[in-house]
């Protein structure tokens, strides 16, 4: 492999995937430096080649912990089988798997894990009875392997509705055989880091299981330990680092409310309703009244029906409410502008941005916002967006 096919490949599926970018120059190394290796927190370094002296770097600010070295590690590995198993005409079609098997090496290399991911992909791309199929498979190690194989069900059109992609599950052993069916029950306790849709879905998947869910927008979703670690959307697998989200986003400093607004923007994100949340730096509270109308504000004079009918709802700090207020608060047109400690000041409220503003209203209201501290929006195709000073932090 050569290095510019190596950085071709870091460039189209690993950098996505965690979020990161490939840096122009290479970095000089010893022959005896390991294939994938942390440089420093942030960059990460990848050899073409065992014996060469020079390789790429990914790079991300703040850093990568080692659970996405190890991701780094495993997309190396089947990228390198890749290339040498297979002739070079065929290389680029067959790389389009690279993801997924990255992915299932990082899951433990299960044989049910790949079987999944490649039926998946077929039912993203085709109906059932004229509707978009929707599937929840889960792998648990204690399934006992049995007589009918995943692999033989998947053969046959009834497979794809065997669940229904939220709380209805087929069971798999490791092997890939099927062990029966779930019926799941929702769950609040600790799933920060899930949607709350598919609570029930991240509930299941404690300890060493795991699930995979297609929904009918044929976007697939990984869970482990209680939460969503990978997901593919909009064409694109990507790995949720939540803790790093959740470092960045900054005002406010309060830990609770920082999660309280990333989870909600994780609901609203798999809601596809868009929106845009602001949160205020301290300090700069009167400020907010030259990007709001008095109308907007909860606390402001000549409200409106609208802002009337919300402030009965949120007599509590924001992170406070129930998440499903919180979700359908942000759905709203408009921005939900909160202080740095938690406190509503403004419900789908109009941000008044400069004209020309590129990208559309929530992410100029967004961008404007921010310069009071933190400004996030969630587009209707589910892509997260936060800024601070009109930067962009990170998109997710």
């Amino acid at each position: 492999m050569t290095i510019d096919e190596l950085r071709l490949a870091a460039e189209t599926y690993l950098a996505p995937l965690l979020s990161a970018q490939v840096l122009p120059a290479l970095e000089p190394c010893q022959p005896y430096c390991s294939r994938v290796a942390a440089l420093d927190p942030s960059r990460i370094g990848i050899k073409a080649s065992d014996g060469d002296t020079e390789r790429i770097v990914i790079n991300r600010t703040p850093g990568f912990p080692p659970e996405e070295l190890q991701i780094a590690k495993d997309f190396t590995e089947e990228l390198f089988n890749i290339y040498g198993a297979t002739a070079q005409g065929y290389r680029q079609e067959l790389l389009s798997f690279l993801p997924a098997r990255a992915i299932a090496r990082h899951l433990g290399g299960m044989e049910a894990t790949k079987i999944v991911l490649r039926q998946f992909e077929k039912w993203a791309a085709r109906t059932y009875e004229g509707g978009a199929i929707s599937s929840l498979v889960g792998i648990d190690p204690g399934c006992t392997e049995r007589d009918v194989l995943l692999a033989e069900l998947f053969e046959h059109d009834f497979s794809a509705v065997l669940s229904n992609g939220f709380d209805t599950l087929l069971l798999s052993s490791p092997g890939g055989s099927v062990g029966g069916a779930r019926q799941l029950s929702v769950s609040e306790d600790n799933l920060r880091f899930a949607p709350y849709r598919l609570s029930p879905v991240a509930g299941w998947s404690e300890g060493n299981k795991v699930a995979f869910v297609l929904n009918r927008l044929g976007e697939q979703l990984v869970f482990k330990g209680k939460k969503l670690i990978f997901a593919k959307r909009r064409g694109e697998w990507r790995y949720y680092s939540h803790e790093m989200y959740i470092r960045q986003m900054q005002p406010p400093q309060k830990r609770e409310l920082r999660e309280a607004v990333y989870e909600s923007c994780i609901d609203t994100s798999f809601a596809r309703t868009g929106g845009c949340i602001i949160i205020v730096r301290s300090g700069s509270v009167d400020d907010a009244n030259e990007l709001i109308s008095s109308s907007d504000r909860l606390d402001g004079t000549n409200q409106s029906i609208k802002t009337k009918t919300i402030k009965t709802m949120t007599n509590k700090k924001f992170q406070k409410l129930d998440r499903r207020l919180r979700q359908e608060l942000l759905a709203l047109d408009g921005a939900t502008i909160l202080t740095h400690d938690g406190d509503v000041l403004a419900v789908g409220a109009i941000i008044s941005v400069p004209s020309g503003s590129d990208g559309g209203g929530r992410r100029a209201a967004a961008k404007k916002g921010s310069t009071l501290g933190l400004g996030i929006k969630v587009s209707e195709d589910g892509e997260i967006t936060a800024f601070k000073n009109e930067e962009q932090v990170f998109t997710a």
